[in-house]
């Protein structure tokens, strides 16, 4: 029942069109228009806020305020399965392969300007900090991030923000000489190339190709992609 009134409650925000920090209507009459207990209202409004669609503002002047899920809400969830579910950096290479090469494609049509300029700078400073780890997989991540953004799809975004955040082989103890680094630029800036052109088929098969080579990288490295994966701070 109380997850039945939370989707009624979200149907409500969006029908309604209210927008982020409106607050909700008070107990009394929310529960009063769903025709449901107040306990029941309290365990949607838990489910709810769970789910990333309220906030509650806490005090004598508070209550729940209607929050816009994010991409990051997903994330977290995916992570969390992936996790429970025993993933390896195998199962996630393949995943990638499947998806990623599509997003490059759809970032050659709908990539903007300024988001194109993003690209190529990640990919300098990528090339300028070669010697930095960290520099390195932070515009790693980046790089594939503003692609699936572009993309316009949150579900797109959000798989491979996750993938990305766990798929980088660092957590599954890959490492990465600076000559490899430097390599991984390079096919960065062919896909951004590509983009930038306009150029769909091409941008699919530079990113694909990129994918071939980081698999093939890490298969070289014995048996770590077939290790479950363990993502710190989760």
């Amino acid at each position: 029942m109380s997850e039945r009134v939370a989707h009624q409650i979200v149907n409500f925000i969006i029908e309604s069109g209210l927008e982020e920090g409106t607050p909700l209507p008070v107990e009394a009459e929310l529960a009063e228009s769903l025709n449901v207990g107040r306990n029941t209202l309290r365990e949607a409004l838990l489910l709810l806020e769970t789910w990333g669609v309220i906030t509650v503002k806490p005090g004598r002047n508070g209550g729940p305020l209607v929050r816009r899920p994010r991409p990051e809400d997903l994330r977290e969830a995916l992570t969390l399965q992936l996790q429970f579910a025993s993933a390896t950096l195998r199962d996630i290479i393949e995943a990638r392969a499947a998806v990623e090469p599509m997003t490059a494609s759809l970032a050659a049509a709908r990539m903007s300007a300024a988001d194109i300029a993003r690209l190529e700078a990640s990919v300098a400073r990528m090339r300028e900090k070669a010697d930095n780890m960290h520099i390195f997989l932070e515009e790693n991540r980046r790089f594939h991030s503003l692609i699936a953004e572009s993309t316009g799809s949150v579900v797109l975004r959000a798989f491979i923000d996750t993938i990305k955040s766990i798929s980088d082989g660092a957590v599954a103890g890959v490492g990465y000489s600076v000559a490899r680094r430097n390599a991984v630029a390079d096919a960065h800036d062919r896909i951004t190339k590509a983009i930038s052109n306009r150029d769909a088929e091409l941008a699919e098969r530079e990113m694909r190709h990129h994918i071939e080579e980081a698999h093939a990288y890490w298969l070289k490295l014995g048996g770590i992609v077939d290790r479950t994966l363990r993502v710190p701070g989760h």
